[in-house]
């Protein structure tokens, strides 16, 4: 008797039992409300509909109590640029080395990663010269062996500043 005791004090156990107890009755008032159809039924008008019992109704918000947790969305796996080969921080821009030059797109905002931390925001730029690409630094420091990729959610370059003509000098040599 102790142990049905105990398993009465566990929410999960309780609302199972009601639940049991619900089908049960539900099963036993459509067993017994069974009657001979006559042959003709009466018309019932739309304002005189029968309304569903009390417990039909109670019966209706059961889904509600067993709810069920959102799927969290899938985690992105980044899709690598390159690599950074050299660091010019007096001219603001990074030599890459990419494998897939094709996949590089201008004015872009392309992120830096090293160790799992993102630590610098880069703006790819024209320029290309394979297996070679030059992007200008945008934020942060990157550093020589860092790998970069583009997010999904990136900014779209300004009209206003055009990444070739900012780049013309540093192209010189």
């Amino acid at each position: 008797m102790e142990i049905f005791l105990g398993t009465l004090s566990n929410p999960v156990v309780r609302k199972c039992l009601i639940l049991f107890a619900l089908v049960i009755l539900s099963a036993l008032s459509a067993c017994a409300g069974k009657k001979e159809k006559p042959s003709s039924p009466p018309a019932v008008p739309a304002q005189l509909a029968p309304k569903p019992a009390a417990w039909q109704q109670w019966l209706a918000k059961i889904p509600r109590l067993f709810s069920q947790k959102q799927k969290p969305p899938a985690a992105v796996i980044p899709q690598w640029t390159g690599v950074i080969r050299m660091v010019n921080t007096a001219e603001h821009f990074v030599l890459i080395e990419s494998g897939a030059i094709s996949s590089a797109v201008p004015g872009e905002t392309y992120l830096s990663v090293s160790k799992g931390l993102e630590t610098a925001a880069l703006r790819m730029t024209s320029l290309k010269n394979p297996p070679f690409l030059i992007a200008d630094i945008v934020s942060g420091s990157p550093s020589p062996g860092e790998k970069i990729y583009r997010p999904k959610t990136s900014s779209s370059p300004s009209p206003s500043a055009s990444p070739a003509t900012d780049r013309e000098p540093a192209a010189q040599r």
